[in-house]
């Protein structure tokens, strides 16, 4: 019979058990949950309403810019090109109007350098665009612009502070807004539809995702702010006395015979 002992570095050790014991204290790892109380902000339905309403209006973009291209570009390859504008400024239209439907307030931004536009939504404590990236680890387009509106995410960002609760820092909060992303993934083999649409946070210079959210379970998580914001406080009042339910028996008829009729 053969033991064999794996030797662990202290160094090594000592690293690994830093990182267990915050895991293990409860610290959060992801910052989703943090972002969806920033998103639903004092009014979860709003935000709610504003993703569903964007859900609709995209898939009905990305299916128009397809439809429309076909019958706009010159030739096969001009087709791409067609479609990616009519992408972009049907994506602006979409959340523009979402925007509208849901109450909240909805501006256009110029990039820096100039030669692009494109809208800005706010809801909750977030500022919101609208973009396009080929898969979801991958990043969109940079702009100084974009990257001005990121710098407030340091402040939710996980990596930088990982180790503040151990270390005794208190968390920081902005009065600003966070900058998140409505993302649409183009399908390669269906033009018509989009293949994911996702709620993604970028980090400080847009160089990867703080958190990715798939629309399916953010409607699903806002809901869950909205029933927890509309429920009514469970208190002892509450709960009816009478637990049971009682029923009212017909009274015996005492001069009625057998054959039902009285005497």
């Amino acid at each position: 019979m053969t033991v064999v002992f794996r030797v662990c570095i202290p160094k090594d050790f000592d690293v690994f058990f830093f990182l267990t014991k915050v895991h293990f204290r409860g610290c959060p790892m992801s910052p989703d949950s943090s972002i969806i109380d920033l998103l639903a902000d004092k009014n979860p339905a709003t935000a709610r309403n504003l993703m569903l309403a964007w859900t609709e209006r995209r898939n009905a973009a990305w299916a128009n810019a397809a439809r429309d291209a076909e019958a706009r570009a010159a030739s096969a390859r001009h087709l791409p090109h067609i479609r990616g504008q009519l992408r972009h400024h049907l994506g602006e239209t979409a959340l523009v109007e979402s925007a509208r439907d849901a109450n909240v307030g909805a501006i256009p931004f110029q990039t820096q350098p100039a030669g692009g536009t494109f809208t800005v939504a706010r809801v909750g404590r977030f500022a919101l665009v609208s973009v396009t990236a080929q898969h979801k680890k991958l990043m969109p387009r940079k702009s100084v612009t974009r990257k001005l509106l990121s710098q407030p995410n340091e402040a939710i960002d996980p990596q930088n502070d990982m180790f503040d609760s151990l270390l005794g820092k208190p968390p920081v909060v902005t009065e600003l807004a966070y900058f998140g992303c409505l993302v649409t993934i183009p399908n390669k083999r269906d033009p018509s539809v989009p293949a994911e649409l996702g709620f993604a946070v970028p980090s400080v210079g847009l160089h990867d995702w703080i958190s990715w959210i798939p629309f399916s379970r953010l409607v699903v998580l806002l809901q869950e702010k909205v029933d927890a914001a509309g429920a009514p406080p469970t208190t002892d009042s509450a709960v009816p006395d009478n637990a049971f339910p009682r029923f009212r028996m017909p009274k015996k008829d005492s001069d009625v015979g057998d054959d039902g009729k009285k005497a």
